[in-house]
């Protein structure tokens, strides 16, 4: 018996008609939109010039025609050895900025010979447990020529930092860079799990405002963005939103201790995703500046322009990546790293495509640098500032969003931290992620490889290029931590510890300066947070044999 095949014409093979006509957010899309759509807005007070109020249109009046987004890819993995090796390459292949994540241990501010950091020490990040290992990782990088972006949210990694530019004789007012230090989103990052409570986290942020303001004027100690919002489940609008109440009570915080908002508000900055939907995307960024300079002005009562403008380092957003059929994601970076630079941004990482499989392989992460190096000297979107500016389609978007952010930021600008911290934040995000993947799985949404032309009989072939831990250099990484604590000066470093510990006891006392002393003396970020923790009375003495707070 004849096996039956269905002809299918060229249409029905080839093109599926879209069923969801909105944003990838979800904001209903008409087929056209003309000056009626745009007629409610006034130019100077919604729109504007490029560098001034509201800096709807970017936050430089020639954008990047008078300096470049930062080409800042993320690294870090194994040892501080190995991932010193993975930043001299990546200065070598042209990346303009520096920018280290840290494993999960160090997230949780433990060492990594802690019996609980046992197997997963550098195996998403650079272990960093002391000035020793900042000095490792820096080695032969000038620190006074490059801009370090420090992917991590526990704020005293920003001392070891600090503590490597002293050892190479930088002075502090010549540090450059950015840090996470977002304490209060850190229990978004569901894989980590918060290492200190939100009352000690928003002190510790505040004391690094305050700090840097005074000693490294260069240095944005607050990048506030934690990718557990947008990769778990929130809208374009809600990330932003979300985070701008963050902002705000770190803000508020150091205002109340007598800090200078024109001064604070100069040092913060943010880290969002960009996703695929190109427009939707490129308008969230023009929103949120017109966002972030109302807010900072009208609410908080600046009046420096600097104070106002929304500064962004963004990451190509992972979840919108794929296992099946992989080569698909170098595309869709390609269009994600597109709308950020539509969008006006001031950094960018873009992601690597077997990041669904693996940490990025040497060949990933330089074609990684290669798209955003094709972007910006061969495509022609860095010649007008805002090209954008004045689409029917973009400003109506752009308005929208900015419609929308504002109302989420008065409905939770007052109950932020009580939202993470009782998970009812997560749990929005949750559902909104489950209803997503019910979209893909009714093909509402459609996505190449995945729901969409699948290549259903693959022929089976070897797995590409892996990255691989290397566990020799992880082993090398502990010994030198077990050397150190045998070789160190262990007097000052008690005494450091101490002094501390003192002064995190009086609740108003900026304990930066306390902290930097003991990093100085290579204390560790175990030592020094249990320490901390300890003053809170949250943890027993970190002097017991574990030298832990656990």
């Amino acid at each position: 018996m004849e096996k039956q095949t269905t002809t299918l014409s060229i249409s029905e093979r080839y093109f599926e008609k879209p069923k969801r006509l909105k944003t990838w957010s979800g904001i209903p899309l008409k087929a056209t939109y003309t000056p009626e759509d745009i007629s409610h807005l006034d130019h100077a007070r919604d729109i504007g010039e490029p560098g001034a109020f509201p800096f709807t249109r970017g936050i430089h009046r020639d954008m990047y025609r008078g300096r470049l987004w930062s080409i800042r890819e993320i690294c870090g993995y194994d040892s501080p050895q190995a991932t010193n090796e993975r930043l001299r390459r990546l200065i070598a292949e042209g990346e303009s900025a520096l920018n280290v994540i840290a494993d999960a241990p160090t997230y949780c501010a433990i060492d990594s010979d802690h019996p609980l950091a046992e197997g997963n020490v550098g195996l998403i990040g650079v272990p960093l447990c002391s000035l020793r290992d900042t000095e490792i990782m820096m080695q032969g990088i000038p620190i006074d020529q490059v801009s370090m972006t420090l992917s991590v949210y526990i704020p005293p990694v920003l001392l070891l930092y600090l503590g490597a530019a002293e050892k190479q004789g930088v002075p502090l007012s010549r540090v450059r860079g950015t840090m996470l230090n977002d304490a209060l989103s850190q229990s978004l990052v569901r894989y980590f799990g918060p290492a200190l409570p939100q009352d000690l986290g928003v002190r510790l942020v505040a004391d690094s405002l305050i700090y840097c303001n005074e000693n490294v004027p260069l240095f944005y100690p607050l990048s506030v963005g934690s990718e557990g919002l947008r990769e778990s489940g929130a809208t374009a609008a809600q990330e932003i939103a979300f985070d701008f109440c963050i902002a705000r009570q770190y803000l508020k915080e150091v205002v109340r201790r007598g800090g200078n908002v024109d001064e604070i508000a100069r040092r913060v900055s943010f880290t969002h995703r960009c996703g695929i939907d190109i427009f939707e995307e490129a308008a969230k960024f023009r929103a949120a500046r017109r966002l972030w300079a109302s807010i900072v002005r009208d609410e908080l009562g600046a009046k420096d322009p600097r104070a106002l403008t929304y500064k962004v380092h963004v990451v190509t957003k992972g979840s919108d990546l794929f296992p099946q059929q992989p080569e698909c994601n170098i595309i869709r970076i390609a269009y994600q790293a597109l709308a950020a630079v539509l969008g006006g941004v001031q950094s960018l990482h873009t992601t690597s495509y077997d990041e669904p499989i693996c940490l990025p392989t040497e060949k990933s992460a330089l074609l990684a640098v290669r798209t955003q190096q094709v972007l910006a000297y061969e495509t022609g979107v860095v010649n007008v500032a805002d090209p954008l500016g004045g689409s029917y389609y973009v400003e109506h978007l752009t308005d929208q969003l900015y419609q929308e952010m504002r109302q989420i930021v008065e409905e939770w600008k007052e109950d932020i931290a009580e939202a993470i911290e009782s998970e009812r934040l997560m749990n929005l995000l949750q559902r909104q992620a489950y209803q997503f993947q019910r979209e893909v799985e009714a093909k509402e949404r459609l996505i190449v490889g995945v729901n969409a032309f699948i290549v259903e009989e693959e022929e089976e072939k070897e797995q590409g290029e892996l990255h691989k831990p290397s566990w020799e250099a992880i082993k090398q990484h502990v010994e030198n931590l077990k050397e150190l604590r045998r070789t160190r000066d262990v007097r000052k470093v008690k005494e450091t510890v101490e002094a501390l510990r003192k002064v995190a006891e009086k609740k108003e006392e900026n304990l930066i300066p306390a902290a930097m002393e003991a990093v100085r003396n290579y204390a560790t970020l175990g030592e020094i947070m249990g320490a901390i923790r300890l003053a809170y009375g949250y943890t027993y003495d970190c002097f017991d044999e574990l030298q832990y707070p656990f």
